[in-house]
């Protein structure tokens, strides 16, 4: 069986895509739970200032990329983990 150029080139950008898949969720595990939670907040807060990172979009992204569950009050956003 012989394989292409084009067949080859495929396979490594395939490979490649593989890889960074791996290292990506590993990279994500890093910020689980509430610690990740907090970490997550404590960034957007020092990079844009309180009233950016008290937003319920920011709030949604970083609860939802921890793991955790949102749960909207007439107060906000709040973010719990079970």
């Amino acid at each position: 069986m012989k394989i292409t150029l084009a067949q080859k080139i495929l396979y490594f950008i395939l490979l490649g895509l593989l890889v960074l898949m791996v290292i990506f969720s590993f990279k994500s595990l890093e910020h689980h739970g509430e610690s990740g939670f907090e970490e997550c907040i404590q960034k957007k807060c020092e990079a844009y200032g309180i009233k950016h990172c008290n937003k319920a979009r920011e709030i949604s992204n970083c609860c939802l990329g921890a793991g955790g569950k949102i749960k909207y009050s007439q107060k906000g956003a709040n973010c719990f983990f079970t």
